[in-house]
């Protein structure tokens, strides 16, 4: 898979995710914490991946994807604050 396919897969989970989910925290903690959320998954199948006698990689590249889109949804509200704040 290459970059064009990575960004491809990550922005169809951004339109599903804000399909999914549309209501985004204003608050930049609490979007963080969203990002961070999906971080820590990424972070549990990676751990279970390396120490668990089960292959994990497709859980890691969804979860990695998850992340991703989640880090462009914090992008775009916080344009979206920049912007209300002129």
């Amino acid at each position: 898979m290459g970059i064009d396919d990575i960004i491809n897969v990550v922005l169809n989970e951004v339109v599903r995710a804000e399909k999914l989910h549309p209501y985004w925290p204003q608050d930049p903690i609490h979007a963080a914490g969203i990002v961070v959320e999906e971080a820590g998954e990424l972070m549990q199948v990676c751990i279970d991946h390396v120490y668990e006698p089960v292959d994990r990689l497709d859980d890691m590249k969804r979860e990695a994807m998850q992340t991703a889109a989640m880090g462009i949804r914090f992008l775009i509200n916080i344009h979206k604050l920049e912007r209300d704040m002129i």
